[in-house]
């Protein structure tokens, strides 16, 4: 009895884990970006999508209904939420603790973005 124990022990586990979604903002899909007034949540940054981001992100959006996912910009994460309901129009926002960081977040959105990678990954 004691070798099966063993032998069961050693066999591998299968564990599936669900990887969260992830959207890339890139050049070709912002417009412009802005910071707001402090809010109790702390400073947020409205980033306005071109009309090809905003399609994309509303067909991700609607295929991931109740799914978790991060907007990513050149590896950073600028937001995560689990996705409720499809998102048109393009528009987004991030909330940051200070407002240097959302003015840093700001300045990357509008200027130093990158070419790729582009949309939904997983």
């Amino acid at each position: 009895m004691k070798w099966i124990a063993i032998l069961l022990l050693s066999a591998p586990v299968m564990a599936v884990a669900e990887t969260e979604l992830e959207f890339h903002l890139c050049l070709p899909y912002v417009k412009k970006s802005a910071v707001g007034e402090q809010t109790d949540l702390g400073w947020p940054v409205f980033v306005n999508l071109t009309e090809l981001g905003a399609t994309r992100f509303e067909k991700f959006t609607e295929a991931n209904k109740g799914r978790m996912s991060r907007v990513v910009v050149g590896g950073r994460e600028f937001s995560r939420s689990t996705i409720w309901a499809p998102i048109p129009g393009g528009n987004l926002h991030g909330v940051f603790s200070s407002q240097e960081v959302a003015k840093k977040w700001q300045r990357t959105l509008e200027g130093k973005l990158p070419a790729a990678p582009c949309g939904a990954r997983n």
